[in-house]
């Protein structure tokens, strides 16, 4: 009898085989057979998300013909993580169970610096991993993350992003891999293949295309970008996302390139990533990005119409709502799209959620709260904190610290942890209770949400009597402020502040005040912060320099705050910064503390690369710990005692002005001497602070024995081996990084190429060998006929400890004519023995 029933439900005879339900039937049978049972409704809910916000048989009543994806970040969890497992099973189960064709939800999350859930291990965040030129690193992360969303039931996950970070101002800067095409495109196809394991997570590749490179560093702003510039460098970490670690999906960017909407853009979003790139699988929308086309970019003149052009442009799945794509319905009974358009993006979100198993196995896949206690990821998070702090100076061996100092640590990050964490970090997106919302109306954050709640969610407001053509009159705008206000303290959250969060999830976290104690003794270490982030302290300063005046060294902790919602931010989505250095209040401490002239040890806690030019020249050492996470601190500690040899090398250029942006290794030659950067009349401008891939050790390395091969054709490889020795007194690692400069081409190529690099562990006086295999189609661009081409051509070879340390020099010939090719070979292979 529970059988016929449940044939009832579905809306077919027992006769009927149900294809789309059996495992062993290949994919494509399983697509055609659900799509010919769906209903136009059924066929849209699977384009649209939901947040799982609110009561659930509330989630529930909106999700009656089904749902697409589900949203499910740690602004709706309530921090009990037993009782927030169980709300996400019941949803799922009655999509299983109480709809009529039974389909799962695709539940998403965020990943880049762990799961956003509390208690998921936090890594450090994608700068930091950058910053260790190990992908291995970043395998084990996503690894890590996988097996977390697997056990607590989300089966997606936005992350990583492939945006090239080349404009310091632009506050999601600490988000990426770093500046350079080669350098993101492996870290992130790393993290891809480690979080998607056996199609078992899905991974998106974000933000395409340019978002990085918006004019002014404003986040989702104008770009213009050349479209050789376009494929050639913003498109390759992409592609090699698409055909090295066959990512699932794409997400857009937000913004507007070459005068196009990306949301709504056919030529972006279907002609140059399917059709140029290749890729097959599915775009979901960054949230809200469709809705802008209408709301910001006017290129579209209400939902409905924007809906119809983002649908047709290759926009799969709208994201968190369904706010536009809900009027596809009504536009397809009154014959504006073909429901062709429907079907097509239908049997995408169908085939994700068929690879990735969620028929069979749409509930948690393992054990939540042993995955996190797993003791094993936290020395990951430690390992990748140590591995990516860049030592930039180290004048008179200041570092590692002597026993015995007496050390005054002071500065806004020196005993804080939630400075620590990344924004898009579970600690970091413990928004609470009304604190976010109750400021004033002109507060970005408020100004955002408010928008979002006049465009997006209008009908949402004429369902509860706020009705407005255009705009909301100044008693509703009041309504909508105050309707906001109380959605957000009626979250009920487990916890009242970040801080409390970090003792409650990850008790183990330390401050470096802590940490140094703990290191060095209480008595070694007098403290006194000196400032907060942004804003002066009474007496703060004064207590500083009565610290430093005791000490026989200052230990300065600097930064910045990366965060959406957090007043102070001076970083994150949505806070972009024409500050590039650090903020007044803390040179203003640092200015007084240089006049004791007491030996100052500078750490830099951010997201961005901070221009840091009188604490540079000042400082006896520099240290960038960008963000660190939950062993941060622990890092920092191990780092100045000596317990840890610094080896991180920088993935961003770290300019000395803003007026110098844009400023990246790969730039473009423009002076009779190549290596020149600029010609101000300020010539102390023209150059930067630290170049790209600098970073320093506690002990040296010698390079030496190059040999290579002197031809080599278009299609060929490029063999290139040569020895490295560590000829310090102590074990160190060595980041080898191989560069290649194109003579003359027909077209303006870069300065220098990073074409591979490798990590090298070595003990005191040991050698090792290093071999290189550079396939030539890693140097194919495209030339004036816009045909992707490898030129035959002298080219130099350059073996360096960073972009501007070359250590090794060599030169060979591409021979042969010029090659065609479809697509570029996206890395190279190195041995090491």
């Amino acid at each position: 009898m529970k059988g016929d029933v449940e044939l009832h439900k579905q809306g077919v005879s027992k006769e009927d085989t149900m294809i789309y339900k059996d495992s062993v039937r290949p994919i494509s049978e399983r697509i055609e057979d659900l799509l010919s049972r769906m209903t136009l409704q059924e066929k849209v809910a699977q384009l649209t998300c939901s947040l799982i916000v609110g009561d659930v048989d509330t989630i529930q009543g909106n999700m009656q013909h089904g749902i697409g994806t589900l949203s499910y970040l740690n602004s709706s969890l309530s921090g009990d993580n037993g009782q927030d497992r169980k709300k996400l099973r019941s949803l799922q189960q009655y999509l299983i169970e109480e709809t009529r064709l039974g389909i799962p939800a695709l539940v998403h999350n965020e990943g880049i610096a762990g799961a956003q859930i509390p208690g998921a291990t936090t890594f450090p965040q994608s700068m930091n991993v950058a910053s260790t030129w190990d992908t291995e690193l970043a395998r084990k992360i996503g690894e890590t993350v996988r097996k977390q969303l697997l056990a607590y039931g989300i089966r997606a996950v936005h992350s990583p992003l492939f945006d090239l970070a080349r404009d310091p101002r632009w506050g999601r800067v600490g988000e990426t891999y770093g500046e350079d095409p080669y350098l993101v495109a492996q870290m992130g196809v790393a993290y891809v293949k480690g979080i998607q394991g056996e199609q078992e997570i899905m991974a998106t590749a974000k933000h395409f295309i340019g978002y990085g490179n918006a004019e002014g560093g404003r986040n989702g702003g104008e770009q213009q970008i050349d479209q050789r510039k376009l494929f050639d460098t913003y498109c390759f970490p992409f592609e090699a996302a698409i055909h090295e670690a066959g990512v699932t999906a794409v997400m857009n960017s937000y913004g507007i390139l070459n005068e196009q909407a990306v949301s709504t853009s056919k030529w972006l979003l279907t002609d140059v990533l399917r059709g140029k790139l290749g890729f097959e699988g599915l775009v979901v929308a960054d949230y809200g990005s469709i809705s802008h086309a209408h709301a910001r970019y006017r290129v579209a003149k209400n939902q409905q119409e924007t809906a119809i052009l983002a649908l047709k442009a290759g926009m799969d799945v709208e994201q968190p709502s369904n706010s536009i794509y809900r009027t596809l319905v009504e536009a397809v009974e009154l014959g504006e799209i073909e429901e062709a358009y429907i079907d097509r993006s239908v049997r995408r979100v169908l085939e994700t959620k068929f690879r990735l198993g969620l028929f069979e196995n749409p509930y948690e896949i393992g054990d939540f709260d042993e995955e996190i206690e797993n003791p094993e990821y936290a020395k990951l998070s430690l390992e990748i904190a140590e591995k990516s702090i860049v030592m930039a100076k180290n004048e008179d061996q200041v570092l590692p610290l002597r026993k015995g100092l007496k050390i005054a640590l002071v500065g806004p990050s020196a005993d804080s942890k939630t400075n620590f964490f990344g924004g898009y970090s579970s600690v970091n997106t413990a928004s609470t209770i009304s604190s976010d919302f109750d400021r004033s109306e002109e507060d970005h954050f408020i100004k955002t949400a408010y928008a979002a709640m006049i465009t997006e969610y209008k009908h949402v407001l004429a369902q509860d009597g706020i009705v407005f053509e255009e705009e909301p009159s100044a008693e509703q705008k009041e309504l909508i402020i105050a309707r906001l206000r109380s959605r957000k303290a009626g979250i009920n959250k487990t916890y009242q502040t970040a801080d409390e969060f970090v003792e409650r999830f990850y008790p183990d976290c330390k401050s470096v005040r802590e940490a140094l104690v703990e290191k060095f003794g209480e008595d070694h270490i007098l403290y006194a912060q000196g400032c907060d982030l942004r804003k002066p302290i009474a007496g703060g300063i004064e207590a500083a320099i009565q610290a430093a005046g005791q000490a026989d060294i200052v230990i300065a902790i600097l930064g910045g705050k990366e965060s959406m919602t957090h007043p102070d931010a001076t970083e994150g989505e949505n806070k972009d910064n024409t500050n590039i250095g650090l903020e007044k209040t803390q040179l203003e401490m640092m200015e007084e503390l240089f006049k004791l002239g007491k030996p100052v040890v500078t750490v830099i806690v951010s997201g961005r690369p901070l221009t840091t030019p009188l604490v540079s020249e000042r400082s006896k050492a520099v240290l960038y710990a960008w963000l660190p996470a939950q062993q941060g601190a622990k890092a920092i500690a191990n780092i100045l005692a000596g317990a840890c040899n610094p080896s991180g090398k920088l993935p961003v250029t770290i300019l000395k002005d803003v007026s110098q942006i844009p400023m990246y290794h790969s730039r473009l030659p423009f002076f009779v001497e190549i290596e020149d950067w600029a010609e101000y009349v300020d010539s102390d401008m023209n150059k930067p602070l630290y170049p790209f891939g600098h970073g320093l050790s506690y002990t040296t390395f010698a390079y030496s024995d190059l040999k290579h091969d002197a031809y080599v054709h278009p299609d060929g490889v490029l063999t290139v081996s040569f020895k490295i020795r560590n000829t310090g007194q102590l074990r160190g690692d060595e980041v080898v990084q191989i560069y290649i400069r194109d003579r003359v081409s027909s077209i303006v190529r870069p300065v220098k190429q990073l074409v591979g690099f490798v990590r090298i562990s070595l003990g005191a006086g040991e050698t090792r060998d290093v071999t290189a295999e550079i396939d030539m189609k890693q140097l194919a661009f495209h030339d004036l006929s816009m045909n992707q081409v490898v030129e035959p051509g002298e080219m130099d070879l350059f073996i360096a400890a960073s972009s501007q340390d070359i250590r090794l020099q060599g030169y060979f010939e591409i021979i042969g004519d010029k090659l065609k090719i479809e697509r570029k070979v996206f890395a190279s292979k190195i041995m090491v023995r």
